[in-house]
């Protein structure tokens, strides 16, 4: 059974982690099986502990951190970028336990984000919690 359990997970994170056409189809805020293996290798060296599994992520855009993206806006570029042979910049801040409770969400993820300072982490975190 442990055999089994460990090839589907190989098999399907190595098929997942290439076909991007099955990220980012939803608005669900929690991210699919397949939206968190993809996070999981893209960020394996970020991440330490953290899995994004039944995680949510905001995901923000701009040079300084100022825009708001949705899921697929930001797999939309992806796709792009794939499709491109590029890769896409992009960085993975987890969220504290405290700013977690006040936004509703586990982790921020730039794309083409030159600098998040804690100036604007802190600004974001107020923006989700004034929105819930």
């Amino acid at each position: 059974m442990k055999l089994i359990y460990m090839l589907t997970f190989i098999l399907g994170n190595f098929a997942g982690f290439g076909q991007v056409d099955s990220l980012g189809v939803d608005k669900n805020l929690v991210l699919s099986r397949a939206e968190a293996n993809y996070f999981n290798e893209q960020f394996k060296t970020q991440r330490g502990q953290f899995h994004f599994e039944k995680k949510k992520i905001v995901f923000i855009t701009g040079s300084s951190g100022s825009k708001v993206m949705t899921k697929q806006e930001y797999f939309s570029d992806v796709k792009q970028w794939k499709t491109n042979n590029s890769e896409i910049v992009t960085s993975l801040f987890i969220l504290t336990e405290e700013e977690n409770a006040d936004s509703g969400h586990d982790a921020i993820v730039t794309a083409w984000v030159k600098t998040l300072t804690d100036k604007r982490r802190k600004k974001i975190i107020r923006e989700l919690k004034a929105s819930r």
